[in-house]
């Protein structure tokens, strides 16, 4: 049975072919990048500060369902760090959210992505393609 060909590697520029993602190069170097290697982008405590604020906020704050995602809000994890907070994993900063509102507020409120097409078609007047 034939293979599936293989793919450039994601980063721009790089002409190494992969299975998908990254070659190993490029894998090595993000993965030397991180605060913990094999961590959460947010750190190695993030994961217990999320378990512990689900516990205590069980509930989505937008629909009432069964929260699972702890958003920083009203600025995100960046801004929060930008103006110099300290510690932007405080529940001050947090809200529970289920997964389908977390979906819909990112995708509304954070730019790039489907979310910025969909603007930029509205502003010009285009109609979808199909």
């Amino acid at each position: 049975m034939p293979r599936k060909p293989r793919t450039p590697c994601t980063i721009p520029g790089c002409p190494e072919l992969t299975t998908g993602g990254r070659c190993a190069a490029h894998e090595r170097e993000a993965t030397a990048q991180r605060v913990t290697p094999g961590t959460s982008a947010y750190g190695r405590l993030w994961p217990r500060i999320r378990r512990a604020y689900l516990y205590a906020n069980p509930w989505c704050v937008l629909c009432g369902r069964l929260a699972n995602v702890a958003d920083h809000f009203p600025l995100s994890r960046r801004e929060l760090l930008a103006q110099g907070v300290l510690n932007p994993d405080t529940p001050k900063h947090l809200r529970p959210l289920c997964v389908a509102c977390h979906n819909r507020e990112t995708a509304r409120k954070q730019p790039g992505g489907f979310a910025a097409e969909a603007k930029s078609r509205r502003e010009a007047g285009e109609r979808p393609p199909f």
